[in-house]
């Protein structure tokens, strides 16, 4: 989730409205980068949240979204009557970051060729 100013166009064929601008690719980012359990969100959205007494909030440090540029202050929120699956929250975004880590890492290596 996150939350800014954002262009809005009536779309005539269909009578709804469409949104573009860099906070609607911020919030569709977010959604990939959050793991099983929780609701991913941006820094913005938690200073405009105020008071999060029945959460609990794991904070992801700056991660990096596709189409965004610099990185991004993220936060993982949990109800806090799920605060224990903190673990196993922080368990599965070690293994995102470490599949992206893998995706990266294969993408950068060269392909082996045979000589013959």
């Amino acid at each position: 989730v996150h939350c800014g100013e954002v262009e809005v166009q009536l779309n005539t064929l269909t009578g709804r409205y469409d949104y573009f601008g860099n906070t609607v690719n911020k919030a569709a980012r977010m959604e990939g980068a959050c793991v099983g359990g929780a609701v991913a969100v941006t820094h913005e959205v938690l200073a405009e949240a105020g008071d999060l007494d029945d959460v609990c909030v794991i904070d992801m440090g700056a991660i990096e979204l596709k189409g965004v540029q610099g990185g991004v202050s993220a936060y993982l929120l949990l109800p806090s009557g799920l605060a224990g699956r903190r673990e196993f929250v922080e368990g599965q975004m070690t293994l995102k970051r470490e599949d992206r880590k893998l995706i990266k890492e294969d993408t950068l290596r060269p392909e082996s060729k045979t000589t013959r």
